[in-house]
């Protein structure tokens, strides 16, 4: 993975979980969706230019590893990076830890598609993006 940042920090909650007493897949979804839009402005997708209409993001695959179960008061934390990034997508890996055992309980690895708001067509992600992207990714040529 490439260099990770924290994207998300918590605890589980009584209500985030399922009638056996642990964290229901919603708890989970809602840790990494956090986290996405973290690496998202990481790497200059901003709220603002999304917001602005001038490009948007799809997300077109994502799978979930779930590799240990989460009780109500575990205190977590995502780590986040990318694994690939080419010209018009990006494939980020959300890791989940139980902060108190260190312990990763979950992986989450996404892919998004940037998309010309116009034609509703894949198209290039804005070449700053590329460029923050390719250095996050530890890559410091061009894509």
């Amino acid at each position: 993975m490439s260099i990770s940042i924290e994207t998300a920090r918590g605890m589980i909650h009584t209500w985030q979980c399922d009638h056996m007493g642990h964290a229901n897949l919603r708890a989970y979804g809602e840790l990494f969706e956090q986290s996405l839009w973290h690496v998202f402005a990481h790497i200059g997708l901003t709220p603002e230019l999304l917001r602005s209409g001038a490009v948007h993001m799809a997300g077109v695959q994502q799978n979930i590893t779930y590799r240990q179960e989460l009780y109500p008061g575990d205190c977590v934390a995502v780590r986040s990076g990318l694994v690939d990034v080419q010209e018009r997508r990006i494939t980020m890996r959300h890791e989940l830890l139980n902060t108190v055992t260190g312990e990763v309980c979950a992986i989450c690895e996404l892919t998004a598609v940037c998309i010309d708001p116009s034609t509703r067509r894949p198209s290039n992600l804005p070449a700053e993006v590329a460029a923050r992207a390719a250095a996050m990714l530890g890559d410091e040529s061009e894509i």
